[in-house]
């Protein structure tokens, strides 16, 4: 590592430089003085850059996000576009999941996928031809032509996934300069490319089929979309020990606050013997993590009509973000492909309280003022 001389240790940076440095930057209270500590990563860095300044979106969006595979994030997606869609909602499911697609195959056959999918746009975007591709990249099951609404598809490859691997290798570029304008990152790729869809498309909603995983092209999904998230795990220690790590991130960084009111838990595959009390079980684990990276602490003399509104909630509140969002599990999802043939009494084995809990939170989101 090269050090440098201590008159050449001082670097002038200009407002906007430094504002993006202090997004992804540690910071410290030190007898009234701020302290930046700016770190100059290669990964971790996107999931300390919640921006505050984007607009909010005229679409609700929801990205379904886990730490494992295995979890069923994809067959909830499915599920979820099924259930809204036949409620007489026009949805919009993205399959983000690009090193492993699986949202696409269960929703469309593979004579409906469009020419076009999500990797092909991010390809030939970077040469220009964007607006070309994202005519032609929407599916649409034939299965779901009698729901009162309507499903979209943007599955992560087209009708002819031909060199599929050596496109993935060039998805995560910036866009080069053009003119002023500067280099564009892939997290503000994906938002030109659903704000491009939103208005071609006009959906009620969107679900955003995640990565999973902590890498930084998960993060993009998770905190700069202005999605409500929901996230996926199950009872055991590698869940928890890397939520833990991921709460931290957010905890000392500062942007907790920007993130913590857009989060909901989902408990996967409860099992079938006993299931209330690893729900239970589950909910403790979730609440103690809650309480000591995302929510506010209560101060003990508080008083009960307290000035300052803190986020903070009891273990038992139904409409807390640690409160879980139940998925049980069943033997007829477990072997799952596709939705097509599915018989609705196993969907509903398997999520009924999953579904009246996201309908209270969409209705809730519904009635925000945008």
């Amino acid at each position: 590592m090269r050090s440098y001389e201590p008159e050449q240790g001082v670097l002038s940076v200009d407002k906007e430089d430094l504002e993006a440095l202090k997004k992804g930057a540690l910071r410290h209270e030190v007898q009234g003085l701020t302290i930046y500590l700016v770190d100059r990563l290669i990964t971790g860095s996107e999931w300390a850059t919640i921006s505050s300044v984007l607009p909010h979106p005229r679409t609700l969006r929801f990205t379904l996000f886990s730490i494992k595979g295995g979890v069923g994030r994809s067959t909830t997606a499915a599920v979820l576009a099924t259930h809204l869609a036949r409620k007489g909602r026009r949805v919009l499911v993205m399959d983000l999941d690009l090193e492993s697609p699986g949202v696409s195959s269960m929703l469309l056959a593979r004579e409906e996928h469009p020419d076009f999918g999500i990797v092909d746009w991010f390809v030939e975007d970077l040469v220009g031809q964007g607006d070309e591709v994202v005519r032609r990249m929407i599916g649409r099951p034939s299965w779901g032509q009698d729901f009162r609404g309507d499903i979209l598809v943007a599955p992560a490859y087209g009708s002819e996934p031909r060199e599929y691997l050596a496109k993935l290798g060039r998805v995560y570029l910036d866009r080069p300069p053009d003119g002023d304008q500067p280099p564009e990152g892939w997290t503000m790729r994906l938002l030109r490319l659903m704000q491009a869809m939103e208005e071609r498309e006009k959906p009620d909603v969107v679900l955003l089929d995640s990565r999973n995983g902590l890498h930084d092209l998960a993060a993009a999904a998770v905190t700069d979309l202005q999605a409500q998230v929901l996230l996926f795990g199950m009872d055991t220690e590698a869940t928890w020990t890397a939520y833990r790590i991921l709460f931290e991130h957010w905890h000392s960084h500062g942007v907790a606050p920007s993130i913590r009111e857009r989060l909901s838990v989902v408990a996967a595959l409860l099992p079938e013997t006993q299931p209330d009390a690893y729900l239970s079980g589950f909910r403790e684990r979730a609440w103690d993590l809650f309480c000591k990276w995302l929510y506010d602490e209560v101060p003990a003399n508080s008083r009960e009509e307290s000035e300052i509104e803190l986020f903070s909630f009891d273990l038992a509140d139904e409409g807390a973000p640690h409160n879980p969002f139940p998925i049980h599990w069943n033997r007829g999802l477990a072997t799952l492909s596709s939705l097509r043939d599915l018989d609705e009494s196993v969907v509903s084995l398997a999520y009924e309280r999953f579904l009246e809990r996201f309908d209270l939170l969409f209705q809730a989101l519904s009635e925000e003022p945008q």
